[in-house]
This record gives structure tokens, C-alpha cells and sequence, in this order.
């Protein structure tokens, strides 16, 4: 597991937290038991030391979220170690080919 930051607080929208370093949305989020708190909704702020808003699972109450304020919360595997995605196609948008520089 590695850590993704201290959460500073709770707001209507989940947990704020600041981070060492930036991180794609999405990721989920774990506490120290390794129980699944929620994910990474959006990052924003300064990129040396961004704040990292968290989505709350379902299974989260209020007290539960309030609880975690001053607690580390942590990732799985890789910090932006998600497979980059094929370009979708786009009907009606034209597809560049790349040019060889001979």
C-alpha cells in the first residue's frame, strides 16, 4: 500500500486530504485496515503539494468519514499506474496517420 496523505477534512461531498504528489481520479481509497473508504474524485491545488478530494463508498456514515479526519489514507499498487487507454474512435472525426521524418 502506498500513502496517498493525512485527511485534513470532512465536507458534504466526501474527505479533502493534501498529498506529496498528484494522482489520477478514480483510484480507490483504503484506511490503515485496508478497508475501502472510497476513491479519488479530483485533485486540485498546487502540483508539489496537491489537495485530493475522496468520493465516500456507500458503506460510509457521516461518523465514520468523521473518524478518519487526521488518519492516513493509502492506494494499492502503483501511484498513476493505470494502463493508458486506446484512443476511441470518433464517427465523423478524421483519423491522423503518423508522418515518417525520412
Amino acid at each position: 500500500m502506498l500513502s496517498l496523505g493525512k485527511v485534513m477534512h470532512v465536507t458534504r461531498r466526501g474527505l479533502v486530504l493534501r498529498s506529496v504528489e498528484p494522482i489520477e481520479p478514480g483510484h480507490p481509497v483504503y484506511d490503515e485496515a485496508q478497508r475501502r473508504v472510497g476513491s479519488v474524485l479530483d485533485v486540485f491545488g498546487p502540483v508539489s503539494n496537491p489537495y485530493i478530494a475522496i468520493k465516500p463508498a456507500y458503506s460510509m456514515t457521516n461518523e465514520d468519514l468523521a473518524a478518519l479526519v487526521g488518519k492516513g489514507l493509502y492506494i494499492m499498487g502503483e501511484r498513476n499506474g493505470r494502463k493508458a487507454r486506446k484512443e476511441a474512435y470518433v464517427p465523423g472525426m478524421r483519423q491522423h496517420k503518423a508522418r515518417s521524418r525520412l
